[in-house]
């Protein structure tokens, strides 16, 4: 095999995710194998000492192979230090300095020398993860893996699934297998969507009239947040507004937005209203605590009313015109001013926030607010003309998270025309720098070195018949679709079909 020669391995459909375009090099010598005799060796040094995430972090990898390559309910024994030479069969693990995987900058990159000893190098504890994965999955599926040295990281520093927990209720338990599911297939962020009009499935002890009769507890909210943390998934809650609230404001008609007829536009907050401002950074300040350790909060933005009809609302130009002070302004600087405000408000908090797309830099509004450049858009759809090119928002210099809703969404009922995806659409026509795109115009899509503000990409489930489909038959029918954007998510643009 010649060096640096890419190679791509698929697992089998229930196996961690083992297609990555992995660097190889190959030496000569007999094929690594597990022996009777075999340790999982960590090299001590500072970043080991005493570090109970990366003793944990081997946990769970060699669990997940007990009763396959160790006997039933036997885990390889973990030795620390370098007291002892490695024997033949042995697995080192050295975390240490992020320069020592060499020329890779990814956190999450890891280098595997395969010798008569197998020795992983990584600069995370996530990186760990997915290296001992690799080197335990190739040895399940060949019985022996061959000498050489396999360097390998992702092309999406964020890959990710969101899931609409507020239309249907999914248990504690489903969601964590969830979270197991995404650590095997390499995706590292997990999105929670608890609030929308038809349900809100987390308690709140701020404004408990807000929640659906069935509904997580924090407690459970707090045993998935754990489970994250430790298969290395970050957690992204998801509070929308000011639309998509109508649950939430059932028992506060009275705050709702109203147009010039006086009918209430379903599920959008008077964001002329202090008081129901305040509502939402109350919420929003009792989630932030919940999930306090969590990088990134998103704040919605979407579908606040027709993006096209600011006019029938004329209270929120006046608001932009009085309040704001802006001369000419109209509802949609509103608009924009609510977004920035609940934005800085989580920032004062050390979070990054993060909003829809399709209300931004529409062609038919003249913003005179701008979005706070430090929101990062997530890039869902292109469904309306006017809507914004992502072109035009990275411009205006957001980082962009794409959500291809023709690819990516996994709508249940199939409503709003949406199919479910497949793998084999996904694998044949989608990569991380194809975004959604009206039938008949141009394609957006980055066919070279994907911009640098592009920084992940997501799979999303959402909940809209909530009965078309029980808990089994959701995790049954995303699993292909799930794995195939997990590969192209690690590969980037790369010919994966079968």
């Amino acid at each position: 095999m010649d060096m640096n020669e890419p190679v791509e391995r698929r697992a089998s459909n229930n196996g961690p995710l083992t297609v990555v375009q992995q660097q190889i090099a190959a030496a000569s010598g007999e094929p690594w194998r597990l022996s009777a005799g075999s340790k999982a060796r960590i090299v001590d040094n500072p970043r080991s000492e005493g570090n109970m995430v990366l003793n944990d972090t081997i946990f769970i990898v060699l669990s997940e192979y007990a009763g396959s390559l160790t006997p039933a309910d036997q885990l390889l024994p973990v030795v620390y230090g370098e007291c002892e030479t490695p024997a033949s069969g042995d697995i080192v693990i050295e975390l240490t300095d992020h320069e020592a995987t060499g020329d890779l900058d990814s956190q999450e990159a890891y280098v595997i020398d395969i010798g008569t000893y197998a020795k992983i190098t990584a600069s995370s504890e996530r990186a760990v993860i997915y290296g001992l994965r690799t080197l335990l999955q190739r040895l399940a599926d060949d019985g022996s893996v061959p000498c050489g040295t396999i360097t390998d990281s992702p092309v999406m520093p964020e890959r990710a699934l969101h899931i609409d927990i507020g239309r249907k209720f999914y248990s504690e338990d489903w969601l964590l297998e969830r979270i197991r599911e995404m650590s095997r297939l390499r995706l590292n962020t997990l999105q929670l969507h608890f609030s929308e009009n038809e349900g809100f499935r987390l308690m709140s002890e701020s404004h408990p009239e807000v929640v659906s009769e069935q509904a997580l507890t924090k407690q459970e909210m707090k045993a998935i947040i754990h489970a994250a943390r430790r298969y290395h998934i970050d957690i992204i809650p998801s509070l929308d507004s000011p639309g998509h609230l109508g649950q939430a404001l059932r028992a506060r008609p009275d705050w709702l937005l109203k147009d010039s007829s006086g009918n209430p536009a379903p599920g959008a907050l008077d964001i002329t209203n202090p008081a129901a401002r305040r509502f939402v950074l109350e919420l929003i300040d009792e989630y932030a605590e919940l999930f306090a350790g969590s990088r990134y909060f998103h704040i919605g933005g979407d579908e606040f009313i027709n993006f096209a009809e600011f006019d029938k609302y004329p209270q929120l130009a006046e608001y932009a015109q009085n309040v704001l002070n802006i001369s000419g302004g109209t509802g949609v600087d509103t608009y924009i001013d609510y977004l920035n405000e609940v934005a800085e408000h989580l920032e004062s908090k050390g979070w990054t926030v993060r909003a829809w797309n399709d209300g931004l830099y529409r062609a038919d509004q003249i913003q005179r607010v701008a979005p706070k450049p430090s929101i990062q858009i997530t890039y869902w759809t292109k469904w309306h003309p006017m809507m914004a090119p992502v072109e035009d928002i990275l411009a205006k210099g957001h980082q962009v998270i794409n959500y291809n809703d023709g690819y990516l969404y996994y709508v249940l009922g199939e409503h709003a025309g949406y199919k479910y995806p497949t793998a084999g659409k996904i694998r044949a026509s989608w990569h991380p720098g194809l975004f959604p795109a009206r039938t008949g115009e141009v394609k957006q899509e980055y066919t070279g070195a994907y911009p640098r503000e592009l920084v992940g990409t997501t799979f999303s489930i959402w909940s809209d018949k909530p009965e078309a489909q029980s808990e089994a038959e959701v995790a049954a029918g995303l699993r292909g679709p799930l794995r195939a954007m997990a590969e192209l998510a690690w590969l980037g643009k790369q010919d994966a079909a079968e």
